[in-house]
């Protein structure tokens, strides 16, 4: 049998939530039964049965809630795994761009996509209007660099006449310090 043939294997997540979600429900029935027939607070028995059915509940609870987040996450990732696949696929194809501009100056142009790691993906709800992507543009034979943030969805397309306009639209970036090398 083929592996394009072969049913998807099961989520162990899924399985994982399915019996914690599973449990949690027993343990609450049991404690609602429990309250339902009429607890009696002179029995020491039956209540610890009623805390421990409850304990067990919020161990669950816990158990549940640890398991939705970690799915949530895992699937957050798997979807901008398959943007960033796609984009850096038409990054790739097209790359760095060349331009004179309007006076007659060259400039070396690309687009950023963020969180192309685990450490800028995390990151990236503080890029402001950069979080979903931005051209940069560096000055050659110079330090200007600028950056405009927006991503450019049909950057093959981009005439050198668009490439000037965007150019005069970008924000200027800080100048990053070199740092001296260390000597031993």
């Amino acid at each position: 049998m083929s592996s394009s043939s072969r049913p998807p294997e099961p989520d162990p997540l899924k399985n994982l939530l399915k019996d914690a979600e599973s449990e949690l429900q027993r343990r609450l029935e049991e404690a609602c039964e429990a309250e339902a027939n009429g607890l009696s607070t002179e029995s020491t028995e039956e209540i610890h049965r009623l805390e421990d059915n409850l304990l067990a509940a919020a161990m669950a609870a816990k158990q549940t809630i640890a398991v939705r987040r970690h799915m949530k996450r895992r699937d957050l990732v798997e979807r901008e795994r398959s943007i960033k696949v796609d984009t850096m696929a038409e990054a790739a194809d097209i790359g760095v761009r060349e331009f004179t501009d309007d006076k007659g100056r060259p400039w070396r142009a690309w687009p950023v996509v963020p969180g192309l790691s685990k450490s800028s993906s995390s990151g990236r709800q503080f890029l402001g209007d950069f979080q979903n992507g931005w051209i940069c543009f560096e000055g050659l034979g110079t330090s200007a660099r600028r950056r405009l943030p927006r991503h450019q969805a049909s950057w093959g397309n981009v005439s050198d006449e668009e490439l000037r306009r965007l150019l005069e639209q970008a924000i200027d970036a800080p100048i990053r310090e070199r740092k001296p090398e260390d000597k031993r």
